[in-house]
């Protein structure tokens, strides 16, 4: 017997030790790390994860056993227990959500009910043992079948007068209630594969005319062959031999010769053929990546700073680098050079990105260098092709993992450098469930490999250049563009100027001329505007009213293409012909804009041009998001309308104009970021222009010229915004002078919801005075959200200002194990918040 740790899925946060009593099919702690299991816990079984050898306290206690042990290997490392319960530590989150957060979705095995009839039972009538509660459909099924699937044995046992029915003819020893595991939704995929016997191999190597292929045959296998099966064994024997030997799949052969596959069946059965079930990775790539070459030489910049990083690399030491590269400086060959660094040194490598769309641009870079080293994770892949992909990862057959946030969970052994691309982007924050930052924890992840980690950017983050100036992150720089390009020229055009009637249209005079002199040209523009659908809302002409959301306060947007106006935090939706719900007028007007008016827009300014729009209702399908990059690269696309996720990382040589419709729409959040991640917007987007032969052009739109934030960014200045913005952040302590976290209560009675935090502000004042940490931490609220109501939930918000780390997470400790909320009351710790809404 041996007492294993497991972390169970549950609200909680401590470990529990259970024995292995009964599992005899594993011997040792190695064996079992990593496993998920089945374990009792209280009334029910829950699913677990074995950390490893528990040494248990002695007490008056039993010790319960494993139920069952799930799956057929573990799905993560030894080494990365350390890594789970250090997030779960500093997310103040239970561990066994924060692995299973980490693992592929699909791996959903869970404890279900099973209802079945005894041996009883089955010589009996169940349902007329029921004095009229028999003619129910389930008692039906049951009798027929025998055994009530999970799903239909959950409805039994939800609803009151089923259950009690159903406990009469348990009593009576009629009916069982069993458990068992449900089965994952995602699993390996086989494929059947066959190869010739070695007899028939060299049969069929020594001789390709049919005759003679005949009696070779018979003299190998001792009687005669028909002219399908010698057919079957000649190509069988090809496709072998074009695979240098490899079984060939039944799908392949099918499909050269359909009735083949039945003749090698047969063949089978009587041992001439060999046949397996073999596993195959669903590939999650398509064929749309395009092939980028090695460059045939480096920029002395890029020289300068692979050096510093390879010498980090040979040492295998934790080293952070922060790399502040100028748009188009070639800051993805620094990382494939780097990679290769890594990888000649038997190490494995770890990229991550903010979003699906920069993973997708940077992993054609990597796959063309590197071709089946690579594996892909991300929520655009598949379920399946995700668990492929991790597995793939696991038996170490990619030691390079591209993904987004998640892919920082991710089983890699040996890591010898992570890079975290466009580090200053908030993607990286997940803003549910566990509020993990994946580029924190990649900083984690580095220390605790030992390895070299890479922050690249080119606006990097006010918080990461401070730690470089504290010498916390090592700066490098590179300031000038591959091939000596200059950077474009901007232009600021001041919207209040604009002449004519007030919303007569998107573009000022001075980008509907550079929108036409481009098209003239025959070069490419981009058009930015970070807002998607068509309008942002939908007012009544006769009342005055806007459409709102029916279960969050904010407005619907009007989304054209669908004939919807779709609310974007919820999902809710109306369709497009709308009447008005305070007077019934179905006067309605769209107010404000997005990427869909801005393509209508541009549309009747140039109607011959081939326009494209790219935001993330057409990035969520990765066969047209490639497409529509393919057809930008191939010139086929005349003008590119979208959103951020068109302002990074992606090369187009042939756009010359970038136009910014509105430079200062973030401007207005209620966030202190809000300059910051203007210019890194602006800058962004700037970047995209004059990457070709032809020097790029900006066009700044904006209702504020003067803002700090626009004139820096069309400056180029960024050393000027850090100057700025931590002058403003100092005076009234925001990061990175202090550390912030968010409290958020929420409940559907809105009295509810400000009652509960109030106490809870009140009880944290409490803790802070009787543990003498009044200088050190502050607390602020509550207050109402700025998004009070979302989803039929009123949300009332405390922040907490630290200077210490130590107060500040004892207090979110003290809170989280201590404070009750009301039954129904929702309390979320978001740890270093990204999001102020």
């Amino acid at each position: 017997m041996m007492l294993l740790e497991v972390a169970v899925t549950a609200p909680v946060r401590q470990t529990y030790t259970y024995s292995t009593d009964g599992q005899n099919l594993l011997h040792n702690e190695a064996d079992f790390i990593g496993r998920r299991v089945l374990v009792p816990f209280g009334r029910r079984p829950l699913t677990g994860y074995v950390l490893g050898r528990s040494e248990a306290a002695g007490g008056d206690f039993t010790i319960k056993p494993i139920v069952e042990i799930i799956g057929e290997a573990p799905y993560f490392l030894a080494e990365q227990v350390t890594f789970f319960k250090w997030v779960a530590d500093y997310y103040h989150y239970p561990l066994g959500l924060v692995i299973k957060t980490a693992l592929p979705g699909g791996l959903t095995a869970a404890p279900k009910k099973i209802i079945s009839l005894t041996e009883k039972g089955r010589s009996s009538d169940p349902a007329g043992l029921l004095n009229g509660a028999g003619d129910a459909p389930w008692v039906t099924r049951l009798s027929e079948s025998g055994v009530l699937s999970s799903a239909e044995s959950s409805k039994v046992l939800s609803d009151k007068q089923q259950r009690a029915d159903l406990e009469r003819l348990i009593s009576m020893g009629i009916a069982a209630l069993h458990n068992t595991v449900e089965r994952d939704r995602v699993q390996a995929k086989k494929e059947i594969c066959f190869a010739l016997k070695e007899e028939l191999t060299r049969c069929a190597e020594a001789c390709e005319d049919s005759e003679k292929l005949a009696k070779l045959c018979r003299a190998a296998a001792g009687r005669s062959f028909t002219g399908a099966e010698i057919k079957t064994v000649k190509l069988l024997g090809r496709m072998q031999g074009d695979r240098s030997g490899e079984m060939v799949p039944r799908r392949e052969l099918g499909a050269s010769y359909p009735y083949g596959t039945k003749v090698l069946n047969k063949l089978a059965d009587e041992g001439l053929v060999i046949k397996v079930h073999r596993r195959v990775y669903r590939s999650p790539l398509g064929d749309l990546l395009p092939h980028y070459p090695r460059p045939k030489k480096l920029s002395d910049e890029q020289k300068g700073v692979i050096d510093i990083v390879r010498k980090s690399i040979e040492q295998h030491t934790y080293e952070p680098f922060l790399l502040h590269g100028v748009t188009g400086s070639g800051k993805t060959e620094v990382y494939l050079e780097a990679a290769e660094e890594a990888l000649s040194r038997g190490r494995s490598v770890l990229v991550l990105v903010p979003e699906i769309a920069l993973a997708t641009q940077i992993e054609a870079h990597f796959i063309s260098r590197f071709k089946g080293r690579v594996a892909l994770l991300h929520s655009g892949l598949s379920p399946g092709e995700r668990f492929d992909e991790w597995c793939r990862i696991l038996n170490q057959e990619a030691t390079i993992v591209i993904g987004a946030r998640s892919a920082i969970f991710a089983p890699l052994e040996k890591i010898g450098l992570i890079i975290v691309d466009e580090e200053h982007d908030s993607s990286f924050k997940q803003e549910d469930g566990l509020r993990y930052n994946g580029r924190d924890l990649a900083l984690v992840r580095a220390q605790a490999a030992g390895c070299a980690i890479i922050l690249g950017s080119a606006t990097p983050s006010i918080v990461s250049h401070y730690h470089s100036r504290t010498s916390k992150y090592k700066l490098l720089q590179m300031t000038k563009r591959i091939g000596e390009k200059e950077l474009p020229e901007s232009q600021l055009v001041d919207l209040k100027t604009l002449p004519g009637k007030k919303g007569g249209g998107l573009f000022h005079p001075e980008l509907q001329r550079g929108l036409r002199e481009t098209f003239a040209q025959s070069s490419q523009a981009i058009l930015l505007l970070n807002r998607r659908g068509f309008s942002t809302s939908v007012i009544c002409r006769d009342c005055g009213s806007v459409v709102e959301c029916s279960h969050c306060q904010v407005s619907l947007n009007r989304h054209q293409q669908k004939n919807l106006l779709l609310c974007h935090y919820c999902g809710f939706s109306l369709a497009g012909a709308v009447v008005c719900q305070g007077c019934g007028s179905s006067d309605m007007h769209p107010i404000g804009f997005g990427t869909e008016r801005v393509v209508d827009e541009a549309r009747k300014l140039l109607p011959e041009a081939a326009i494209a729009r790219l935001d993330s209702d057409v990035a969520a399908d990765r066969r047209k998001f490639l497409q529509i990059l393919k057809s930008m690269r191939e010139k086929k696309i005349d003008i590119l309308v979208g959103t951020q996720i068109i302002a990074k990382g992606l090369h187009f040589p042939g756009v010359s104009l970038v136009g910014i419709v509105l430079a200062d729409s973030g401007l207005g959040f209620p966030d202190f970021r809000a300059a910051e991640k203007t210019y890194q917007l602006i800058t962004q987007v700037t970047g995209r222009a004059g990457r070709g032969e032809i020097k790029g052009k900006v066009i700044i739109q904006t209702l504020q010229p003067d803002h700090y934030a626009v004139s820096l960014a069309a400056g180029n200045d960024y050393e000027g915004l850090v100057k700025r913005e931590l002058g403003i952040r100092e005076e009234v302590g925001f990061p990175p002078y202090c550390r912030l976290v968010f409290i958020i209560v929420e409940d559907q009675q809105e009295a509810v919801a400000r009652s509960a935090s109030r106490r809870l502000a009140e009880l944290a004042r409490n803790w802070c005075q009787a543990h003498d940490h009044t200088q050190a931490l502050s607390i602020h609220g509550p207050a109402p959200a700025p998004l009070e109501r979302l989803r039929d939930r009123y949300r009332w918000q405390i922040m907490l200002k630290a200077t210490q780390l130590q107060p500040l997470h004892g207090l979110v400790e003290w809170i989280s194990t201590t404070f009750q909320p009301p039954a129904k009351t929702r309390m979320t710790v978001d740890i270093d918040p990204e999001n102020m809404l």
